[in-house]
């Protein structure tokens, strides 16, 4: 399985595009969603679980329980970068929840800053450790 980055919240983006287009959620749909949304992840997309995945959520969900719940895996990611942040002395806030791409967030110190999404900064923070 070739890992593809950020996986909650770009199912959870290409789930809330579905709904709102009122596209049918079969497996063509699904791709052509997430390659509009996600044109890098194209080689990722032959996961049958993925799509079936996102097949089930779709058929038992509405736009307002999608959203929240995207907002929820959000929060749940800056409080994850929070903890991370504080072992490198780092701060972290979650600084824009766009409706059609991935959340960006932010960690800061007195002298630094950077931005980008949950897996980068992760990354980052993990860098900064090693320093």
């Amino acid at each position: 399985m070739v890992q593809t980055n950020n996986i909650k919240e770009k199912r959870l983006l290409v789930i809330r595009q579905l709904i709102i287009k009122k596209i049918d959620s079969t497996d063509e749909n699904i791709i052509s969603v997430w390659c509009d949304l996600f044109p890098n992840d194209k080689l990722e997309l032959n996961e049958t679980e993925l799509l079936e995945w996102i097949k089930k959520y779709v058929n038992k969900t509405d736009i307002k329980s999608c959203e929240k719940r995207l907002a929820k895996v959000r929060q749940k990611r800056e409080r994850s970068l929070r903890a991370k942040g504080t072992y490198v002395g780092y701060g972290a806030k979650l600084l824009r929840q766009p409706k059609d791409a991935l959340a960006t967030y932010i960690i800061f110190t007195k002298g630094r800053k950077y931005s980008g999404d949950y897996n980068s900064l992760c990354r980052r923070i993990s860098r900064l450790s090693k320093e």
